[in-house]
């Protein structure tokens, strides 16, 4: 079996441009995370501040009857960000540089959201 961090190094590795990669509870704390050129401290702070992000779009697909998110994605001029949950209040978050194609990041978050399934038990 691999470690969460093993899983989020191989996410990072894996999508061309990533910066990140942060697995985190319901409370926004990091469970887990790995980062090419950041601190850890930095990547924490992007987790916890996306969960706010994802509880927020939660409630507007509920209200808008859509159900629940399977990501959401903010692009700025100097960054990108895919935010996905996992299971239970979990989620995932990926950061790359701006301007990479998110394809592929799409294919790999999927794959890194089944084996941390996996890894929880579900």
């Amino acid at each position: 079996m691999m470690s969460f961090q093993e899983m989020l190094k191989s996410l990072v590795e894996s999508v061309p441009g990533s910066e990140c990669a942060v697995f985190a509870d319901w409370e926004g704390e990091a469970v887990d995370c790995f980062a090419l050129n950041s601190d850890a401290d930095h990547v924490r702070f992007i987790g916890a501040h996306h969960g706010i992000l994802l509880d927020a779009v939660k409630r507007a697909g509920q209200t808008a009857g859509l159900g629940e998110p399977k990501y959401f994605v903010i692009e700025s001029e100097k960054a990108a960000y895919i935010t996905a949950p996992v299971h239970d209040g979990y989620y995932l978050v990926l950061a790359l540089s701006a301007g990479i194609p998110l394809a592929r990041a799409n294919i790999e978050i999927a794959t890194t959201i089944r084996k941390l399934r996996g890894e929880m038990g579900y």
